[in-house]
């Protein structure tokens, strides 16, 4: 168990490192150069490859990469990829090559996503049932792990060391993250395939959909995560307009809120197993929709640091605990056969309510001012609640 849990976590840290770096990094940044709100907002089109990853699952699904394994083989070649495009970001000047930074930025978000399928796969087919929740903490222990270096360590180092060596270091980190994954032998299960490709290609998503009661989960997806993004994606400039510098700003929400989430991920993974997915989601979703609305002290105007400690990490220990129950419930939805497409397409959903947040964050900031845009957000959050508890909270979603 112990082996495995470590190898889940350098993989799901790796594939946060670099893109919470560039999703936190650039909007600062952006902010500092006066721009608005708006186009901060508009940024979150970066995570569209996140979004649209099930497009490419079923092709991780299908094949593999000879004498590589199966989903090992996928992790190995686009962890690389994503090490590689990190490094080459380190010699861009941002100042005056701001497109070119913007291209590599989708292509670490692509790498990044494509890992996750094969990643997911993986771990759905490692963890037995029982497993999934400390497993599903450890995955969210893991992006946080790599949130907390990527968001929070590496913007520290960019205020003191610069862009070039802070980049560096964190390409070797991803490298360094790579080497559990060599010392896992994976078996490659041979997959029966069908004659016909597209029918193929296609009837993973068919037979997801055709499940009882799909497309209230796949709106339950869209809205869980989305008033977090929205939330998450204007917290940032306003912590720049409340005139925190580049360091507080990584202390406190890349290294201490982060830190947080990790310590309530493993809470709630083991009450998880005691209270059940429906029940863990309702009831950690609803405290983290309530939660929120502490943003609304910041955006009323207090800059004072212990207030703005107080209220992140509040909010993100919420959060971390209802992020945690959902993975553990989109697990659950999985067949072994179609690991990397069942488990992409609902991250995929997420990812799709979650950019259309972000983008809309912006606008709603710009009419309705903070106060309005966080007030939204966790309606849109809570929205989610009612639909679990409308159409799930007398399913029992654990396997046995």
């Amino acid at each position: 168990m112990l082996s495995k849990l470590i190898l889940l976590a350098a993989l799901y840290t790796a594939q946060f490192l670099p893109t919470t770096f560039f999703i936190q990094t650039v909007p600062i940044f952006m902010r500092q150069q006066n721009m608005s709100l708006d186009a901060i907002g508009f940024l979150s089109f970066l995570i569209l490859p996140s979004a649209l990853k099930f497009l490419w699952s079923p092709f991780i699904d299908r094949y593999h990469i000879p004498k590589l394994g199966h989903y090992r083989g996928w992790i190995i070649v686009f962890q690389l990829l994503l090490a590689i495009v990190t490094f080459g970001c380190a010699f861009i000047d941002i100042e005056n090559n701001f497109n070119i930074l913007i291209i590599c930025m989708f292509c670490a978000f692509l790498f990044a996503s494509s890992q996750d399928i094969a990643t997911d796969a993986l771990a759905v087919n490692l963890l037995e049932p029982k497993e999934r929740g400390i497993g599903n903490a450890v995955q969210s222990g893991g992006n946080i792990f790599g949130a907390i270096i990527g968001g929070g360590g590496v913007l520290i180092l960019l205020d003191r060391i610069g862009w070039k060596y802070s980049l560096i270091i964190m390409s070797m980190i991803m490298l360094l993250t790579l080497i559990p994954v060599f010392f896992y032998p994976e078996a490659v299960n041979k997959k029966p395939k069908q004659s016909n490709f597209f029918k193929s290609y296609f009837q993973p998503f068919i037979t997801f959909l055709s499940r009882p009661k799909a497309l209230p989960w796949l709106l339950v997806l869209v809205l869980y995560m989305g008033g977090e993004m929205m939330s998450g994606t204007m917290l940032r400039p306003l912590f720049v307009d409340r005139g925190l510098s580049l360091s507080e700003i990584g202390v406190m929400l890349g290294i201490v809120s982060y830190s947080v989430r990790i310590i309530s991920a493993f809470m709630a993974g083991v009450l998880i197993t005691k209270l059940g997915r429906i029940n863990s989601l309702i009831l950690f979703g609803l405290a983290a929709s309530i939660a929120t609305l502490l943003y609304i002290i910041p955006a009323s105007g207090v800059s004072n640091l212990p207030i703005l400690y107080a209220v992140t990490i509040t909010v993100n220990a919420l959060q971390g605990m209802a992020y945690t129950a959902l993975l553990s419930a989109m697990m659950d939805k999985c067949d072994r056969q179609t690991a990397a497409t069942d488990y992409t397409l609902q991250v995929s959903v997420v990812y799709i309510g979650g950019v259309a947040a972000s983008m809309l964050s912006g606008k709603i900031a710009t009419a309705t001012g903070y106060v309005g845009m966080f007030i939204i957000s966790a309606a849109v959050s809570l929205l989610s609640v009612l639909v679990i508890f409308q159409f799930f909270r007398k399913v029992a979603v654990e396997r046995t």
